[in-house]
């Protein structure tokens, strides 16, 4: 009896165990990410929406930050994983931040390019070589927008070091380059469209394009020891993300009640802007390119191999 009794005993517990693991293995592990208010974050918003997260066995709370508040959470621990835009990313790799990418935002694509140079609709500039000597308004000087602005001028005919970069609110670009303060400005969504749409602008070039025809903008990253100790989470919340862009490439018209529910945008402005999109795989080359430039450009001391920035975890998943 005593056998028997201890027998039972053991085996009950054995099959408690296993019913303890398997619920274990199947609750859904929670993750905190930080995202900004805008467009490049609604791949997160339709993984929540339409429950790919939860499909993949993960559990997303999503924490609205700026880019700073994210990247400190994420050293500090108290965000998982964040979206932060690329350039941040380079540069934090450069010096030595133990930050990794696991996974694709926002892309830029040469045939829908939500950011790009405008000048007044009246002005009669032609080429690049007419905007040498003048005055440009952009968003931050030294951040990819302004880089990219000169390096767009110098392959297309002009003389960027005759020009003259100013920083002004996105807010006001239009109002100021109208005004006469400055004869071009770096627009970007949603405030290019709304440019567009009263008449007073027309677009110039695609600067963007010095850069590449397509490359990764933005993308969600980790600190790399969390990332090696929770692999089965990062993965998961990887293939919830990629199936979400996926969707959200395809469904624009779906998804814009989302953003202007998210962003707080005017829905005439939200209706009228160009979408972001999404990249869609794993895909070191898209970053490959930034670097590249950014080196050739001198806005970083020098190039490497991005996959030192890829988290092996993501590089390692099964397609």
């Amino acid at each position: 009896m005593h056998d028997v009794s201890r027998r039972s005993f053991l085996a009950t517990s054995a099959a408690l165990a296993a019913t303890s693991q398997t619920a274990l293995g199947q609750a859904p592990a929670h993750l905190v990410v930080g995202a900004s208010a805008i467009d490049g974050a609604i791949g997160l918003i339709t993984a929540q929406k339409n429950g790919y997260f939860t499909k993949n066995g993960v559990d997303v709370e999503h924490v609205v930050n700026n880019g700073a508040a994210s990247a400190a959470g994420v050293a500090g621990g108290s965000i998982q994983l964040a979206a932060s835009n690329v350039v941040t990313l380079i540069k934090a790799h450069l010096n030595g931040l133990p930050f990794q990418i696991v996974a694709p935002s926002s892309m830029y694509t040469s045939d829908n390019p939500t950011q790009v140079l405008v000048v007044r609709i009246d002005d009669n500039f032609k080429t690049a070589a007419d905007l040498n000597g003048k005055t440009i308004g952009v968003t931050a000087i030294g951040d990819l927008l302004s880089v990219a602005t000169l390096a767009w001028i110098d392959q297309n005919g002009g003389t960027s070091s005759t020009v003259k970069l100013i920083e002004i609110p996105p807010t006001s670009q239009t109002a100021t380059l109208v005004a006469g303060r400055v004869q071009a400005a770096s627009l970007a969504e949603p405030f290019l469209s709304e440019a567009l749409a009263s008449g007073s602008v027309r677009i110039f070039g695609k600067i963007f394009d010095s850069i590449a025809p397509r490359f990764l903008q933005a993308a969600y990253f980790g600190n790399a020891a969390w990332i090696n100790a929770n692999p089965d989470a990062v993965q998961r919340f990887v293939r919830g993300l990629l199936e979400a862009n996926v969707w959200a490439n395809a469904h624009e018209d779906k998804t814009l009640p989302w953003l202007i529910d998210y962003a707080k945008l005017d829905p005439a402005v939200a209706k009228r802007a160009r979408r972001e999109h999404f990249g869609e795989s794993i895909d070191p080359a898209s970053v490959q390119v930034e670097v590249d430039a950014l080196a050739r450009l001198k806005a970083i001391d020098h190039g490497f191999d991005v996959h030192e920035m890829f988290s092996p975890v993501v590089l390692n998943m099964r397609k």
